[in-house]
């Protein structure tokens, strides 16, 4: 699946991803898990899109996505 394609949840990982890295290569440091917490709002969708613009995704990319592959009923 391609960005656009992706759930708001995973969107939300992968802003907080791209935030991570954005300031490690601006500024060798890490963000605050207060930053982290409003990666939603800090880094816009359309950036994002841009950035991942040609990169392939599968579920399996995304941390909140493990629970998917799960039956309902073992889900926790």
């Amino acid at each position: 699946m391609n960005v656009h394609e992706l759930s708001r949840e995973q969107l939300v990982e992968l802003k907080q991803n791209y935030l991570i890295e954005l300031l490690d290569k601006r500024t060798g440091e890490s963000p605050s898990w207060g930053e982290l917490a409003e990666a939603d709002e800090i880094v816009s969708d359309d950036e994002v899109f841009e950035y991942y613009a040609d990169t392939v995704f599968v579920p399996d990319d995304f941390s909140c996505s493990m629970d998917e592959e799960l039956p309902w009923w073992e889900r926790p």
